[in-house]
């Protein structure tokens, strides 16, 4: 909040992309967590100068920062970031945030956060890699699950959000690489239900490219064929649809975050902001937009 009020040249920057591509609704990833909103409030102020209004706000509690209690990483130590339920050094660091200029319906929000791995892991290696008191307690969710719904012109429209941790920064048993995998895997199982009454749009960092890169790239594929969503960029070469750049020795321009919507939401356009260049007051992430059209 320090930082939005000190319009920090990375918040000057990140406010003028968003403001210069206007949404409707914004979903940000990688911003840190308070219960009144606080900085969220500080940012909706801030593009309000801009003449954009994203007056209805919503953040889910995330699990990063969250102790264990035990050694999830294997180093000795049992308080370290990584011990976490979420990688954080504190609890609420980089969460995700909700602004939308149409109404969203707080007491309908549905979140999955507390979903313990064990319950829905599709891998046996589970066992393998975390210390057994903690396979009772350790959440999937390195983030959050939140499942949104939007009024839109007396229409509904639920936006499906998570933020995957990143399948790297594990050992040889891939822990981090199946979690992924497992987090990812998740909408498909409630989309699957029919569980949601509306359009539906799934906006996401998934954190896996489906071919460069660490991860189960299969996993990914699945998502992006699925017939449950649609892939407004499956068209695109990779070359231009990357959403980030790891410059040297990173691995390169990855697409790692995702705009899918329903198949009954008509696709308009979408797009990208220009890529990274490597200013110190810029993400290197890039911001993935759609243009929908609700169904009659």
């Amino acid at each position: 909040m320090r930082d939005i009020f000190r319009e920090t040249p990375k918040v000057q920057s990140t406010s003028r992309t968003i403001v210069q591509y206007r949404p409707d609704i914004l979903i940000i990833q990688s911003f840190d967590y308070d219960a009144q909103f606080a900085a969220l409030k500080a940012l909706a102020v801030l593009l309000n100068r801009a003449e954009l209004d994203l007056a209805y706000l919503y953040a889910p509690r995330p699990n990063t920062g969250i102790p264990t209690g035990f050694d999830i990483d294997g180093n000795g130590r049992t308080n370290d970031p990584r011990d976490a339920q979420g990688y954080g050094r504190f609890p609420g660091q980089s969460g995700i945030a909700v602004l939308s200029r149409y109404p969203i319906d707080q007491d309908a929000v549905e979140t999955f956060s507390h979903l313990l791995w064990k319950a829905t892991t599709q891998f046996d290696e589970i066992e393998s890699f975390l210390p057994r008191e903690a396979i009772a307690i350790q959440r999937l969710a390195s983030v959050a699950y939140a499942a949104i719904p939007f009024t839109i012109n007396d229409k509904k429209l639920w936006v499906l959000t998570h933020h995957a941790t990143p399948p790297v920064f594990d050992g040889p048993e891939d822990r981090n690489g199946h979690r992924n995998a497992d987090e990812n895997l998740f909408w498909l199982g409630e989309l699957s239900s029919k569980r949601y009454d509306a359009p539906y749009v799934l906006a996401a960092q998934m954190n896996v490219d489906p071919f460069l890169g660490e991860g189960h790239h299969h996993v990914i594929s699945d998502i992006l064929t699925s017939n449950l969503l649609n892939d407004p960029f499956e068209n695109w070469p990779h070359s231009d649809a990357h959403t980030v750049t790891y410059h040297s020795p990173g691995p390169g321009n990855l697409r790692v975050s995702y705009v899918l919507p329903s198949p009954d939401l008509e696709v308009i356009s979408a797009g990208l902001s220009p890529p990274f260049e490597g200013q110190t007051d810029s993400s290197r992430h890039r911001l993935v937009w759609i243009d929908v059209a609700l169904p009659e």
